[in-house]
């Protein structure tokens, strides 16, 4: 093979990968390779790593969920808007706190984590979807050309079945026509020159190594067929069982971008003064329902992706202290799951991964094989040169039961039939070519598997975790749709009340305002001051 030459590309890590290496696991390892450990503690505490990725964002998430719904419990009389009532405003002249600013401020809070929702919301498609919409295409037209190869491979190997059994049948009777070609003169060679004897012992010689080559190459040319079928037909399924793009996620996408946008133009229409009771209903009992249902799926999705992406980038990097990549990952897990074996599907595996290492290289038989095909091609190539050269001195000389016509016909369909085998065996061998195995290997596991769905799930992961953070801001501060309400005059008292100082209850203020007036007039009856002219009680009544 001419695989000598070719090197194949190393992994180029990128940005993504190397920043999901650097991400705590807190006490747990990284090495991804672990998983397929015979070592069970090995196993245990790399899975513990992942699900203490996906702990810390669920505490997140549920820590805010419940001071939300711990704020709408306690009312608005002591969590203000923050529990979805709307904003209640004091006095201008009793405002000191400047908090008739709040529900503007809370409302521009509001629409900035509306923009920045659905600007995440964009990326989160044009960056994280499309990216793993990129590896999976990626990895189909990778496995459409393994389907290619393999029904080539099937041809080739029904082809060697056809000619290898014609072949050995042949070979059988040009042993037995060269076995004893010249009966009559042994010594033929010391007659004539011609070492007809000699040239005949070679290609039998080189006809039983034929034998075996038909039976091993058939043999192991079968095993790798078997390897690369299966290999594809896993995942090819494992293909078609993911759908980042099915229809639950167009609902939530959809989810996300039509429901805010709903409540930006509730805020504004409060904003610019207008007060929409019914709007305001469908936003509180409608939307803001579904809209809550939609933050959660968000935030579950977020809370999946990270170990799931965390996991891949640990296989992408090799894992443990030497970062070797995706190469070394597939070979120690191949290690880990069957041990010291180094037989062909090790060697295939290996080969196949290592950049076309000749210390992996499996189809090594081949060439041997090609080179003794080569040897049987030109023995009996001599042999029939050899005979037709001096057939009438043969048959003169030897005295053969067979005759030499016979001979002839028999080595020279052995010849052909060897030239076909030969051509078999290079459409092997170009079929096997480590730049194409590793080409495909490359395009289907650096770039699909380790730059594209990496990449993918690195956006969706921050996309995610944007999204729901905005969404959870905007469900505490739903009241941003709500119109402001004035606080009676009753209820928010001045500071220049008497009756704030004395600690009386605001229902009292106007009795305290009456016997303040009557404490500067000439009090004539125990109800009522002579200056109120048509409220006073009759003056017969006396103060007890």
């Amino acid at each position: 093979m001419d695989d000598e030459d070719y090197l194949g590309p190393p992994y180029e890590f990128t940005a993504s990968v190397k920043k999901y290496t650097q991400l705590p696991r807190f006490g747990h390892g990284s090495d991804f390779t672990d998983l397929f450990s015979p070592n069970h503690d090995d196993q245990v505490d790399y899975a513990a790593g992942l699900v203490a990725l996906f702990v810390c964002p669920i505490i997140f998430f549920v820590f805010w969920t419940i001071m939300i719904i711990t704020f709408k419990v306690m009312g608005p009389a002591n969590a203000g808007f923050l529990s979805g009532h709307h904003f209640v405003l004091p006095n201008p002249e009793d405002d000191e706190k400047n908090i008739r600013k709040r529900p503007f401020r809370v409302r521009v809070v509001f629409l900035i984590a509306t923009g920045f929702l659905m600007l995440f919301l964009f990326l989160l498609v044009g960056k994280g979807l499309t990216n793993v919409n990129n590896a999976t295409d990626t990895m189909s037209k990778s496995l459409t050309k393994i389907e290619g190869m393999l029904r080539e491979a099937d041809l080739i190997k029904r082809n060697l079945e056809v000619v290898g059994d014609e072949s050995i049948s042949i070979r059988d009777k040009a042993m037995d026509a060269l076995e004893n070609i010249c009966p009559a003169n042994p010594n033929i060679e010391q007659t004539s020159g011609l070492d007809i004897i000699g040239i005949a012992e070679q290609a039998q010689t080189d006809l039983t190594m034929l034998a075996d080559f038909i039976e091993d190459s058939l043999v192991t040319l079968d095993e790798s067929l078997v390897l690369i079928s299966s290999s594809a037909e896993s995942a090819t399924s494992f293909l078609e069982s993911i759908d980042f793009w099915g229809w639950q996620t167009k609902l939530v996408v959809s989810g996300l971008f039509i429901l805010p946008t709903f409540f930006a133009v509730g805020v504004g229409l409060v904003m610019m003064g207008f007060d929409v009771k019914p709007y305001q209903k469908s936003l509180s009992y409608f939307f803001m329902p579904l809209f809550m249902m939609t933050i959660i799926a968000c935030c579950i999705v977020c809370c999946l992706i990270l170990p799931l992406s965390a996991a891949s980038a640990d296989a992408c990097s090799g894992g443990g202290d030497v970062r070797g990549g995706p190469d070394d990952t597939v070979l120690t897990i191949y290690r880990n799951l069957r041990g010291d074996d180094t037989g062909i599907v090790f060697q295939f595996v290996g080969y196949y991964t290592q950049q076309c290492n000749p210390e992996y290289n499996p189809f090594g038989f081949l060439d041997e094989y090609l080179n003794d095909l080569d040897n049987a091609i030109d023995s009996t190539s001599t042999a029939v040169s050899a005979v037709e050269g001096n057939q009438a001195f043969l048959e003169e000389q030897c005295g053969s039961d067979l005759p030499f016509d016979d001979v002839l016909t028999i080595v020279k369909d052995m010849n052909n039939n060897l030239k076909l085998l030969r051509q078999q065996v290079v459409r092997s061998l170009d079929l096997v070519k480590c730049e194409n195995i590793n080409g495909l290997y490359v395009a289907a596991f650096h770039d699909a598997g380790c730059t594209y769905s990496v990449d993918g799930m690195a956006w969706i992961f921050a996309s995610s975790l944007v999204i729901s953070v905005c969404g959870l801001i905007m469900i505490m501060l739903r009241s941003a749709y709500y119109p402001s309400e004035e606080y009676p005059s009753e209820e928010y008292p001045s500071e220049k009340d008497p009756s704030e100082n004395l600690g009386m209850p605001s229902g009292n203020r106007q009795v305290l305002q009456v016997v303040e007036q009557c404490l500067d007039h000439t009090c004539v009856a125990a109800y009522g001051c002579s200056s109120f002219y048509g409220e006073l009680p009759d003056a017969g009544h006396n103060v007890k």
